[in-house]
């Protein structure tokens, strides 16, 4: 594994900003509109990504797990028949990724940068 990041679900990602920049003092390095994600700056592999909230309530976990592995991982997900959420493909940002559930119904974003 390369970094393991937290998500978070925000109704107001501009304050999310403010806080994670202006209070905590970490980098905004990527701000797709409906995810933001920020580093720190002594340590880029720590991270937390922000996703604009678009239910009223959220009532599931969600990391984001990056690994140099992620097509054996969905392989292996598939053969073991872990609950797939998310089919496998690529993304425009620049990811390959797939969701999947852990036990316990939290979903992992499996990812790797293109």
């Amino acid at each position: 594994m390369r970094r393991i990041v937290p998500n978070i679900h925000s109704n107001d990602l501009e304050a999310s900003k403010l806080f994670y920049m202006d209070f905590l003092g970490m980098e905004l390095v990527m701000d797709i509109g409906w995810v933001i994600t920020f580093a720190s700056k002594e340590n880029p592999t720590a991270q937390i990504n922000i996703f604009k909230n678009d239910k009223p309530i959220v009532d599931e976990s969600f990391i984001s797990i990056e690994v140099s592995n992620v097509d054996q991982l969905y392989e292996q997900a598939q053969e073991n028949e872990f609950g797939i959420v998310y089919e496998l493909r690529e993304e425009s940002w620049g990811v390959r990724r797939f969701f999947v559930k852990d036990p316990n119904g939290a979903t992992i974003n499996l990812l790797t940068h293109l």
